[in-house]
């Protein structure tokens, strides 16, 4: 990165099975945290006891280390279809997961490594964006369906 940035996104627990961040700056909707990077953000929250995280908290993330950063994931491969995989200790426990192409909306190119912080959110954040009429919304990755909706096979 060219210059120092630190970011923040808002996600929010969908379904009560996925986490995932709305984005107005980018037009991101439900834009779902998947192949295990949701199992790390869950492991982070409960770790710090985030108060009502499902609702919403502030994720706060950077290419390069500032104050009180939680976990710092290193670029492990470019998935041969598309996104990165990263792997970092997690609250004591080592960890694997996959950033899908929407992490170069906020990076020129997959950074080497990232930094993590997660947060309470704060007041008056609503972490849910309900795009107007003519805004455009879009997702690279959707949610899966609850476990609890899904109807089973006879």
């Amino acid at each position: 990165m060219s210059e120092r940035r630190v970011l923040t996104l808002y996600p929010y627990l969908l379904h009560d099975s996925c986490w995932v961040f709305d984005d107005v700056r980018t037009g991101l909707k439900e834009e779902a945290f998947v192949l295990g990077m949701t199992e790390m953000i869950s492991r982070v929250v409960e770790a710090k006891g985030i108060p009502d995280a499902t609702q919403g908290f502030a994720l706060t993330f950077a290419d390069e280390p500032f104050g009180g950063y939680d976990a710092e994931l290193q670029w492990l491969r470019e998935d041969p279809c598309s996104g990165n995989w990263y792997a970092g200790t997690i609250a004591g426990k080592r960890m694997e997961g996959w950033l899908c192409p929407a992490l170069l909306l906020y990076f020129e190119q997959a950074p080497r490594r990232i930094f993590v912080r997660c947060d309470p959110l704060p007041a008056g954040v609503n972490p849910i964006w309900n795009p107007q009429p003519g805004e455009q919304a879009r997702r690279f990755v959707e949610a899966p369906p609850s476990t609890a909706t899904r109807r089973r096979s006879p």
